[in-house]
């Protein structure tokens, strides 16, 4: 679809593509040479001692913005966390859980979304409620089983990590809030692939880091937070930059800050953001709708090659297909190792070959994977 990609912008930003078969954005995606350049030159100015702290502060506000353009609400609701991991623990430890209260996830969850649950369960003694998938899926339906009026967290990935199941965020969003629950979402496996727009959607907090799809270095974590739940939530840890009045060293009483950074406890791994911030930039020059149109004709044609040759694979249709897809070919693991081998890249996820394609990716490559499952 060159229509709707440049090939030579790809060529630049992305040179090692050419010397490999890459589909595995699921595990990491390949970052742009713009971040690379850019994380460099941080590094370079540090051992020189270039910089100034004013400068980082306007840096991580253009990052947040940059977020709030890429997945919707605005630049007060973004704040950094060191992981996806943290964010949910973020959410997990800032909830009132009365007597009696349950959290509902799904068998699905890769562990980021759920140890986080099956600890703080322990600390508030809460109910966690599992729903029970059916080949790779978990519609919203099956979540009606399980909420009811004493739910106060739904927590659902947007897609799931190993089957690429594709939530309906608005149905699920209606269901959490007519029991008045929050909808708590790992979008780690959407972000910078699909087009989302959180607040539309009605979710109440998400979380994500930049190592996936954002095509960003691992370390750069980052959490929404909707408005209307902003004052509700109560961080269990805070720390300097999640107060007013920052630049103020001295002891005195200190009071939170009013939007999402009062959750962001300490320092962030600068370094990371430099290059979140410019993968960042090199997403916004391509329409949301082009990425996600591309990352999906891409896993499409992949289907379709997969039906060709009798390969068996997770198929939700439309409405929750995502570019991440699921296929069983025979001897996975040694079929994996050889792939390896050729230099063609992918993963193995509970027991299935997980293939996953973005916009930098082209029908050429998917016939290269395909030849190789025969």
């Amino acid at each position: 679809m060159t229509d709707l990609i440049d090939p030579e912008f790809i060529s630049e930003q992305w040179p090692s593509l050419s010397k490999m078969t890459y589909l595995n954005n699921a595990s990491t995606g390949i970052p742009p040479l713009n971040t690379f350049n850019a994380m460099k030159e941080y590094l370079d100015n540090k051992v020189e001692a270039l910089g100034k702290f004013e400068e980082t502060l306007a840096m991580i506000k253009e990052i947040r913005q940059n977020l709030a353009m890429l997945l919707g609400g605005d630049y007060s609701q973004y704040a950094f966390v060191a992981s996806t991991s943290a964010g949910i623990n973020t959410i997990a430890h800032s909830v009132e859980y009365p007597e009696g209260s349950n959290v509902v996830v799904c068998d699905l969850e890769f562990p980021a979304n759920y140890v986080p649950w099956q600890n703080a369960s322990k600390w508030y003694n809460f109910d966690l409620r599992v729903v029970k998938s059916k080949n790779g899926s978990v519609p919203s339906e099956a979540f009606m089983e399980l909420v009811d009026e004493n739910t106060k967290v739904v927590a659902v990935s947007q897609i799931q990590f190993g089957s690429g199941f594709r939530t309906d965020l608005n149905q699920l969003a209606k269901l959490a809030h007519e029991n008045c629950a929050l909808l708590a979402v790992d979008i780690i496996q959407a972000a910078g692939c699909f087009e989302t727009d959180l607040a539309r959607a009605g979710v109440d907090f998400a979380t994500g880091q930049a190592a996936k799809w954002l095509l960003g270095p691992i370390g750069a974590g980052y959490i929404y937070v909707d408005k209307s739940v902003l004052g509700e939530l109560t961080p269990r840890f805070i720390g300097w930059w999640g107060v007013e009045e920052l630049m103020e060293f001295g002891y005195f009483e200190r009071t939170p800050l009013t939007d999402a950074r009062k959750f962001q406890v300490g320092s962030p791994a600068m370094v990371a953001y430099v290059g979140l911030l410019e993968s960042l930039k090199i997403l916004h020059l391509i329409p949301g709708k082009n990425r996600e149109r591309v990352a999906m004709d891409n896993a499409d044609y992949l289907r379709k090659r997969l039906s060709e040759i009798n390969v068996p694979f997770y198929d939700f249709g439309s409405e929750h297909n995502s570019a991440i897809v699921s296929c069983q070919p025979q001897d996975v693991e040694e079929l994996h190792k050889k792939l390896i081998e050729k230099n063609i890249h992918c993963s193995v996820r509970n027991g299935r070959l997980r293939i996953s394609p973005h916009f930098y990716n082209n029908h050429e490559e998917i016939d290269r994977i395909v030849e190789n499952l025969r």
